[in-house]
């Protein structure tokens, strides 16, 4: 190849690499590549494995984990089994809204945990989640204390709270109890859908600006960094030897670099309990976000792993470490397609994903590419080849964009365009998809006419592509913020119910009453644990509708709970496992539930067994002596909204 023109601006450096690979350079290549191999599996490992060290055990606790308080505690005070070490925390939550709580203080012992109560706490379930550091560089271990304060004043007439009323509900000892219990909690949420399906994750959370605008940059850069580098492969492997292409290249990957971190951080923030921090910590905690979660973390481990190649670009034209250099960078965009895992053929969604993200960095990014570096000045004929092998390239990429643009749209919106604000999102991005197509076609038929016989690019023909594929590229970039703005809303076709996994299914016939309903547990273990009730009959004429949980005989004197159920007829109610049911007692519970209808009175369904393990997996045998208390009613009211609901993957 002749030498550059003075005219041209991309200055090239000497050669980066050796066209004909040599034993010496492939050897080199090869033990890199098994480096960053090991690297990646050892990341990926450490990611999905989470922690394997010994948990520092709890062996005490005021308040005791499931306790019932009258008088709200003045502090939180934890003892552990083995010494701490200096990062510790205490995150105290009551009806899901967060109460100040000190800096934790690690006593004299070295195991006792304690921080002061600087806010009023409010009826209801509260619960404390604890991070104990260990000593001598051990890992930290965390886990959860819940307890119910009852501080209300006691009334003196049986009631069950309405679904409007969220302050509290009284109900009266039995004979010879101890005390009334009066509780306020924030427990149901009457929803229209008898089934709740799964919600996409990559929705929560997405009413915050700045992640919204973390995710588009983290998409903008790893699409124009793959769909370059894909262009350089395909239609421009000179491209490597001109250093504005390599510059290029690196402050793209840089970009990415930052903005994927950014976003991750901030996802991990809005998946973190109670709102935690944005800090590396807390980002291990996307692994339990379902599928869109984990694609945040490998896309941010693919991403440091392409700095192999974006910092020696010749690695993508080099037969021995092509597959890698392409591979990673691809792996990385494919894991945007990854935020779709819900809704109607959930697999078919995934993959169209995929491909659609792969399709649509090849076009904009290619497009990017030369606009910003192939078209930047007049040039010789590896220019033009260029431009001519993008046409090709492009031709694909389009076809396969809009393909998977419309299967996508028919499996998340059907024919509700108009009627949901996602759909009206999905028409518009249509419109400038439909406009991106009209400058891409002229811009090929100008190629094709204007390019067949050309030997160089010319200062006129170059900046006459540039501010065609210019246009071209910019539009690209609207279509990928409509598509991340498209993320932060509910497609019709998906129910925007958080899908939870409940262990425990009961179904209750009240033939009086024509009651069908199905109670839900999430878990038969101690512990809070979330309920649903699912209403299958009748339509509607039903009143005082409660589930009653009833303990079996314990040391702690629990009686047991009555929840209100905030539903006339068919319909779903959710308890949310966050603020769930402190069941701390195990053993055998009995489930019943009672209604009360025009024609029937008031009536119950037969009880049902519900065996609760404690947390060995062992049952315990509880005392002959039953609880002295009344079973504590939970009245009903609306929940507050989850920041980040976890995309259930099974």
């Amino acid at each position: 190849m002749s030498e550059p023109s003075p005219t041209d601006p991309r200055p090239r450096p000497e050669r980066t690499c050796d066209r004909g690979p040599s034993v010496g350079r492939a050897a080199s290549s090869w033990i890199a590549l098994r480096a960053l191999v090991a690297v990646a599996v050892s990341l990926v490992v450490a990611l999905s494995g989470g922690t394997a060290h010994a948990q520092n055990e709890v062996v005490n606790s005021s308040p005791a984990t499931g306790s019932q308080l009258e008088i709200a505690p003045d502090e939180i005070v934890i003892g552990f089994a083995e010494d701490l070490g200096d990062a510790n925390s205490i995150v105290l939550s009551c009806e899901g809204d967060p109460v100040a709580l000190s800096e934790p203080e690690v006593l004299d012992d070295g195991r006792t945990l304690s921080a002061s109560v600087e806010d009023p706490i409010p009826n209801g379930t509260c619960t404390a989640r604890w991070t104990a550091s260990g000593v001598d560089g051990q890992a930290s271990t965390d886990g959860v204390i819940t307890f119910v304060l009852a501080n209300a004043p006691v009334g003196t007439d049986a009631g069950v709270a309405s679904t409007d009323d969220a302050t509290s509900a009284t109900v009266p000892a039995p004979s010879g109890s101890e005390t009334d219990v009066s509780v306020p909690v924030d427990a149901l949420d009457a929803v229209a859908a008898p089934e709740p399906d799964v919600v996409d994750m990559s929705v929560a959370g997405e009413g915050d600006a700045s992640l919204w605008l973390a995710r588009l940059l983290s998409t903008v850069g790893i699409a124009i960094f793959f769909g370059s580098l894909l262009v350089v492969t395909a239609a421009w492997p000179e491209g490597v030897e001109y250093l504005l292409t390599v510059r290029f290249l690196r402050a793209v990957w840089i970009f990415t670099l930052v903005t994927t971190v950014l976003f991750t951080a901030l996802a991990a923030g809005a998946v973190t309990p109670d709102g935690g921090g944005i800090g590396p910590g807390s980002w291990l905690d996307l692994l339990d976000a379902g599928w869109a979660g984990r694609a945040v973390l490998i896309r941010l481990v693919l991403v440091i792993a392409s700095a192999w190649v974006a910092f020696r670009p010749d690695r993508a034209i080099d037969p021995t470490t092509q597959l890698a250099a392409l591979g990673v960078p691809g792996l990385a965009t494919a894991m945007l397609g990854v935020s779709r895992t819900v809704g109607d053929l959930p697999a078919l969604g995934v993959l169209m994903g995929v491909l659609h993200a792969l399709a649509m960095a090849v076009w904009v990014g290619g497009a990017v590419l030369l606009a910003r570096i192939v078209l930047s000045g007049p040039g010789e004929e590896d220019l033009v080849h260029a431009v001519r092998g993008f046409s090709r390239v492009s031709g694909p990429a389009i076809v396969v964009t809009i393909v998977t643009g419309i299967v996508q749209m028919v499996r998340l919106d059907g024919g509700a365009l108009f009627q949901s604000g996602h759909g009206r999102v999905v028409v518009l991005k249509a419109v400038v998809v439909a406009v991106m197509i009209f400058v891409a076609i002229a811009a090929r038929q100008f190629v094709a006419q204007r390019l067949n016989r050309a030997q160089q690019m010319t200062v006129p023909l170059s900046d006459r592509l540039r501010r065609a594929f210019g246009a071209e590229a910019a539009i690209g970039l609207v279509v990928l913020a409509l598509s991340s703005w498209l993320l932060a809303l509910d497609p019709p076709n998906v129910d925007a119910v958080e899908t939870v996994d409940y262990d425990v299914r009961q179904t209750h016939l009240v033939e009086a009453a024509g009651l069908e309903i199905e109670i839900e547990l999430t878990d038969d273990v101690v512990g809070l644990v979330g309920l649903r009730a699912v209403v299958r009959a009748p339509q509607e004429g039903l009143s005082d509708l409660a589930v009653v949980l009833t303990a079996p005989a314990n040391e702690l004197n629990l009686a047991g709970y009555r929840q209100p159920i905030p539903l006339a007829g068919v319909g779903t109610a959710v308890r949310d496992e966050d603020i769930g049911l402190p069941i701390s007692v195990p053993g055998e519970w009995t489930v019943q539930v009672e209604v009360t209808t025009a024609a029937s009175g008031s009536v119950a369904s037969s009880p049902q067994p519900y065996l609760v393990a404690d947390l060995d997996g062992s049952v315990a045998s509880s005392p002959s002596t039953p609880p002295s208390v009344a079973i504590v009613t939970i009245p009903a009211s609306d929940p507050p909204a989850s920041d980040l609901p976890a995309d259930d993957d099974g």
